[in-house]
C-alpha cells in the first residue's frame, strides 16, 4: 500500500492537466480490467466484472496548484489560485509559501520554490502586513530573465504544484495529492483483488475523474458515458485529532478506521448505501467511524445530480489542502477490506427508503 500511495501521490496532476495521473492509471487498469475507455474529457473508465446492479467506486485524479498568470523581467513567475477567488487574496488554509515546487507545462515540467520576501529584506512598513496578497507569492525556477523563462515553455497557464516527498513518519504517510491519490490507490486494490472472481453482488467499474477541485466538472459526464445504478466515492476524510480544531465538528480520528459520511456541504447521500457499509464493517470487524463534514464537496454530489445514488467513504486526513497530508496505512487497508466485503456481499437493504 505504502509504495502505491507514493507513486501515485508523487506524480503530477495539477487540476486540468491530470495526464500523467490517468496514463499510470489507464495502464495498470488496463492489466485486470475487462474493459476500459478514457473519455472525452480524460475521465478513466475500467470495468472488473461481476454482475447484479451497475456500481462504480469513484476517486478524482487531480489535485490542487496554482495557476501561473505573468512572468516579471527578473524571470519570477506570478501566480493566481486554481478556483473562482472571492477573497481577492489567499485564504488562511492556504500554505504553499517555502515549499518546493513543480511547474507543469505542456512542454515539460520544470523545478523551483514557491517563494515570497522574507528575513532581512522585509522591515519597516512591509513587516506591518498582517495577511499576503496574491502578488506577495511567486515562483523562483533560478532563471534570471522572463526569456529565459518563456524559452522553457514556461507562461500564462502553466500549473505550479507543491512537490514534497511522500514518506513515512512514525505512524503516518505525509506527502501531497492524498487528496485523492490514496483514494486511487485503495479502488487500484479493489479492482486487482475482485478482478476475476465470481461472487461479486455488483456489476463493478472503477472510475477516475478531472477537475473535481475546480467544480466536480469530471464527475458531472460520467453518466454521459456509462449508466451507473449506485456508486461509492472515495476521498480525503476530515479529522479534529489536532491541536485547534473543535472535536465536536470534527470528531473522526486517524488509525480509527474509513469515515461512512451521511452529509457535507455538497450534499446528502444515500442513507441506505451509508448504512449498507456500516453494516458490512460490523459484520466483518472492520473499525468504522461515521460523520457529517462542514466546508467539503465530493464527486458524489455531481453523480447524485445525474440521478446515481452514491455514498461518500473516506479514509481520515490530517491537513487536507497542504503539503503534508497525513494518513494512516491501516484505514486505507480497512477502507479496502471494507469494499470488499460489501461487494462482495452484494447485498442492499431493501426494507428502508434510500
Amino acid at each position: 500500500m505504502f509504495e502505491l500511495v507514493k507513486e501515485l501521490s508523487e506524480l503530477p496532476g495539477p487540476t486540468g492537466h491530470e495526464d500523467p495521473v490517468q496514463d499510470w492509471l489507464y495502464g495498470r487498469w488496463s492489466t485486470f480490467a475487462k474493459d476500459i475507455r478514457r473519455t472525452r474529457v480524460n475521465n478513466i473508465l475500467a470495468r472488473i466484472g461481476g454482475n447484479g446492479p451497475r456500481l462504480a467506486l469513484v476517486g478524482h485524479a487531480d489535485e490542487i496548484c496554482l495557476m501561473v498568470k505573468s512572468v516579471s523581467d527578473y524571470g519570477f513567475l506570478h501566480l493566481w489560485p486554481y478556483y473562482r477567488d472571492q477573497l481577492g487574496r489567499p485564504p488562511r488554509w492556504f500554505t504553499p509559501i517555502n515549499q518546493p515546487a513543480l511547474v507543469v507545462t505542456s512542454a515539460g515540467n520544470i523545478p523551483g520554490v514557491f517563494a515570497t520576501a522574507s528575513g532581512h529584506v522585509v522591515g519597516g512598513r512591509n513587516s506591518q502586513k498582517d495577511q499576503f496578497e496574491w502578488n506577495d507569492w511567486f515562483v523562483d525556477v533560478g532563471a534570471r530573465s522572463r526569456d529565459e523563462v518563456e524559452a522553457q515553455g514556461v507562461g500564462p497557464g502553466a500549473r505550479v504544484i507543491w512537490n514534497p516527498e511522500t514518506r513515512r513518519i512514525g505512524h503516518n504517510i505525509t506527502g501531497k495529492a492524498m487528496d485523492d491519490r490514496a483514494a486511487l490507490a485503495i479502488a487500484t486494490i479493489v479492482g486487482e483483488r475482485l478482478a476475476g472472481r465470481h461472487d461479486l453482488g455488483y456489476e463493478l467499474w472503477l472510475a477516475s475523474t478531472v477537475q473535481e477541485e475546480n467544480g466536480l466538472l469530471g464527475a458531472a459526464s460520467l453518466v454521459d458515458e456509462q449508466q451507473f445504478d449506485c456508486a461509492i466515492a472515495l476521498d480525503v476524510g476530515l479529522t479534529g485529532d489536532i491541536p485547534g480544531p473543535d472535536e465536536r465538528d470534527f470528531p473522526a480520528k486517524l488509525g480509527a478506521g474509513p469515515i461512512v459520511v451521511y452529509q457535507d456541504a455538497s450534499a446528502h447521500y444515500s442513507r441506505r448505501l451509508c448504512d449498507d457499509l456500516v453494516a458490512a464493517a460490523k459484520a466483518n470487524e472492520i473499525p468504522i467511524q461515521s460523520a457529517v463534514f462542514q466546508n467539503y464537496g465530493s464527486d458524489g454530489a455531481a453523480l447524485i445530480r445525474r440521478g446515481v445514488k452514491t455514498a461518500l467513504l473516506t479514509y481520515p486526513t490530517r491537513y487536507t489542502h497542504s503539503p503534508i497530508e497525513t494518513v494512516d496505512q491501516s484505514d486505507l487497508e480497512h477502507s479496502v477490506d471494507l469494499l470488499v466485503a460489501f461487494i462482495t456481499s452484494g447485498r442492499e437493504r431493501k426494507d428502508r427508503p434510500s
